[in-house]
């Protein structure tokens, strides 16, 4: 699906996390739970540096383009109130960092990313007007230029 060039930001990062989460579960699945300690430390090391270095920031822009979408859509809107419980979700993954917290975070990207790409971004494409659009581009590129991750 062709996506507009304000959202290539962070459809870019979706394809990043998308292959963490597959080394994610070709590593771990291979392994039986007690024997994965060393694999375990690394997947959770590559996530952890993943989250640090851009799914952190990632989120934070998705949620800002939420806003805008509430304001066309309204706050009952399911869609959003979806992805930040999700972005949520994925962090305490992060957190935890175990096996199976790793293996749910492999899952729940991939379903998130394409849900994302396949539902939300269609929409936020067809509410948001032009000049938001634009807002919304320059944004994400600024960001992405100088990576500036707000605090947690």
């Amino acid at each position: 699906m062709k996506r507009e060039k304000f959202l290539w930001p962070l459809t870019q990062s979706h394809h990043r996390a998308l292959l963490t989460a597959r080394r994610v579960r070709e590593s771990l699945s291979a392994v039986e739970a007690e024997k994965a300690g060393e694999r375990v430390r690394e997947m959770a090391a590559e996530v952890r540096k993943l989250y640090d270095e851009e799914l952190r920031l990632h989120f934070w822009d998705e949620e800002k383009i939420l806003a805008f979408y509430e304001e066309h859509m309204g706050r009952e809107e399911p869609e959003p109130q979806k992805i930040r419980r999700e972005h949520r979700q994925l962090e305490s993954f992060i957190a935890q960092a175990d096996r199976k917290s790793l293996l749910s975070f492999a899952e729940l990207i991939g379903s998130h990313v394409r849900f994302e790409e396949d539902v939300l971004f269609v929409k936020i494409e067809k509410v948001l007007a032009e000049g938001e659009k634009q807002a919304v581009g320059r944004l994400l590129e600024r960001e992405a230029a100088f990576n500036v991750a707000p605090s947690p």
